[in-house]
């Protein structure tokens, strides 16, 4: 390939795939995992030792991927919690595996069309869409970049026998296993390479790249013994089949695509749903083992497709439920089906011998490849926000409890109780009729906390109280029922019960932010300001990026005559939300009390620019005589 042919791939690979994707660029976080991983993540919010350690050391919580939450780290110190920086990462990375995809495909094939044409595939298909429009999909497109990375190094090697490409694919991996630990398939897919490329296996040399899959496979399971142990052996043979078949056929009809894939009813053999699937993988098989000697690409294949797709058939339980598939699980796996489909359209063109023959075969091509764009496109908007996303998934699996709970929580910050409420109730009839095993009770303990806050916001306290029970009952050791009901007991008035509860909340769960905020305040309101002080200074401390606590560390400040602290208090919390106008207010007062009067002005018009007719902004700045300005 000429360099001026590699360039040209480059541009036109970048411009397709910003014009599929370039509108989802404007997509927010959606409340599925980008908390957890991002904007509700401390351990990424900015690049320091104390975070560094946290990263390299803990799990997310099932996954160990330091990198990818390195990237997240870099994006954060660039961008802040701004999703389209993010996006546009993440895209950028996809971007960049498509082109490996594409060089990897020339490597093996020899043809520039079938290896354009198999990059091309995986740069718009509409199932890698997740990956790519997910915040918390970086993930997978990262571990993918490296790992195709590996491969190419690899190949050079064997090709010009160079030591530092050797060393690159041995350092590739480990940057891939770093990103995403299931990776550790990748000896096979060197193995199958050397195979395609009609090369003896230098087994020593594949030593490292073993050992350091067996290490990061020995790491994985420790993160993953829960999923592991929730779903017994049979289940998981079983929904494999049916998970390989699925995909298959949403390559075919990328059609229905959402975020999650319920498995709902019982795991039996002889049920359609998994003998079929059985059937259909076992004739795949068969086939693939014929092919062995006639095809050698069509073998490597479908073999990069079953081992990189293997690793996610250990993910079919989460929880007390099982989910058959999830599209991301496909990304890496679905080069080895775009490499068979890219040679057998080129093979098919070739046995064209007629050029109206190849005109109706390349139309035909334009035409899929500009099909799997809009549809790529159309599926990168339904991750605008939380509420689209989830919506969709109810109206194409409406059997999910967690897709309900999730819309719950949704409409509940948005005020709209009743129907949150309504949202709670149908995803706790739905845990009680699919959930599976000892732990659906804890599920439904969540619900049922949701839902009592739900309640007890619309003042139904006597179905919050039940509601309460109910989750305690189910889930003796849930942190968030008895946050719950500590304030249920305030909002009676009751003061030592909401205290009692606070604590007991704080004793299952020490580092519960909202706990120690909600007891700050009451201390606050009970006079034991130094009580609240020590309470909020280690909210603070637990978790430095959350600014209700720092605010109401500096209303306790400020009651203690500590306006230095109380001052600091008051900025870090508009440093962390700036529309926080509460927090401009006071910050605004103590910078007037100071005789810092530009300062306070600026305060003051920031706080009005978020909120333009707040009266305490507009009494002080007419009182600091900036009315005009």
């Amino acid at each position: 390939m000429s360099k001026s042919t590699f360039w040209t791939i480059v541009a036109g690979f970048l411009f397709c795939g910003f014009l599929v994707y370039a509108s989802s660029l404007g997509n927010g976080f959606v409340r599925w995992d980008d908390g957890l991983l991002i904007y509700e993540n401390p351990a990424i919010w900015g690049i320091t030792f104390a975070n560094l350690k946290t990263i390299f050391s803990s799990y997310d919580p099932e996954l160990y991927i330091p990198l990818t939450l390195l990237s997240y780290q870099i994006d954060f110190s660039i961008a802040g919690t701004n999703a389209s920086w993010y996006h546009f990462h993440s895209l950028i990375l996809h971007c960049l595996s498509a082109i490996l995809v594409c060089l990897l495909a020339r490597r093996i094939t020899g043809s520039t069309f079938a290896s354009v044409l198999t990059g091309l595939l995986f740069l718009v298909h509409p199932l890698n869409t997740e990956a790519v429009a997910w915040a918390s999909g970086r993930k997978d497109v990262l571990s993918t970049v490296f790992l195709l990375g590996s491969l190419l190094t690899y190949d050079y090697w064997r090709e010009v026998a160079k030591q530092k490409h050797y060393i690159l694919s041995i350092l590739m991996l480990l940057l891939g296993l770093l990103s995403k630990p299931t990776l550790i398939v990748a000896p096979v897919l060197f193995v199958l390479l050397d195979y395609v490329q009609k090369r003896s296996i230098p087994w020593k040399k594949l030593l490292p790249h073993t050992l350091l899959a067996i290490v990061f496979a020995i790491v994985a399971v420790f993160g993953k013994t829960g999923v592991l142990e929730s779903a017994p052996l049979i289940d998981l043979v079983l929904i494999a089949p049916l998970s390989t078949c699925f995909y298959l056929f949403k390559m075919i009809v990328p059609y229905g695509l959402s975020p999650i894939y319920p498995f709902l009813g019982d795991v039996e053999l002889l049920s359609l749903r998994i003998a079929i699937p059985l059937l259909v993988c076992a004739a795949i098989t068969v086939i693939a083992v014929k092919t062995i000697h006639k095809s050698r690409t069509a073998f490597f294949g479908l073999g990069f497709f079953a081992v990189t797709l293997a690793p996610s058939f250990l993910n079919v339980s989460k929880g007390d439920a099982y989910y058959f598939a999830s599209d991301r699980y496909v990304y890496t796996a679905s080069i080895g089906l775009f490499l068979l489909v890219a040679v057998a359209f080129s093979h098919l063109k070739r046995r064209v011998e007629t050029l109206q023959g190849d005109r109706v075969l390349n139309i035909g091509l334009i035409v899929v490849l500009i099909t799997l764009s809009v549809l790529a496109h159309k599926q990168s908007l339904l991750w605008k926000d939380t509420e689209t996303l989830l919506g969709h998934n109810v109206n194409h699996y409406p059997g999910s409890y967690v897709i309900h709970n999730n819309l719950g929580n949704v409409y509940r910050n948005r005020g709209e109780l009743e129907r949150s409420a309504n949202a709670y109730k149908e995803a706790l009839a739905l845990s009680e009729l699919h959930g599976r095993g000892s732990t659906s009770h804890i599920s439904q303990s969540k619900i049922l906390s949701n839902l009592a806050s739900a309640q007890r916001t619309m003042g139904e306290t006597e179905s919050a109280a039940q509601s309460i029970a109910d989750a305690e009952k189910r889930n003796p050791q849930n942190p968030h029922a008895k946050l719950q009901k500590g304030l249920l007991a305030l909002s009676n008035n009751d003061a030592k019960g909401a205290e009692a509860s606070y604590k007991q909340a704080l004793e299952i769960a020490p580092t519960l932010t909202s706990a120690q905020i909600n007891l700050g305040s009451l201390y606050v309101s009970l006079g034991r300001i130094d009580d609240a002080v020590a309470v909020l200074e280690q909210a603070t401390e637990q978790n430095p990026f959350y600014p209700q606590a720092f605010y109401n560390l500096g209303v306790s400040y400020r009651k203690l005559q500590r306006n230095r602290e109380a001052k600091e208090a008051y900025e870090k919390a508009v440093e962390l939300e700036p529309s926080f106008v509460a927090a401009r207010i006071n910050l605004g007062i103590l910078y007037a009390e100071r005789r810092d009067i530009e300062e306070a002005i600026e305060q003051f018009e920031a706080a009005l620019k978020y909120d333009p007719s707040n009266a305490r902004a507009v009494s002080a700045l007419q009182q600091l005589g900036a009315t005009g300005r």
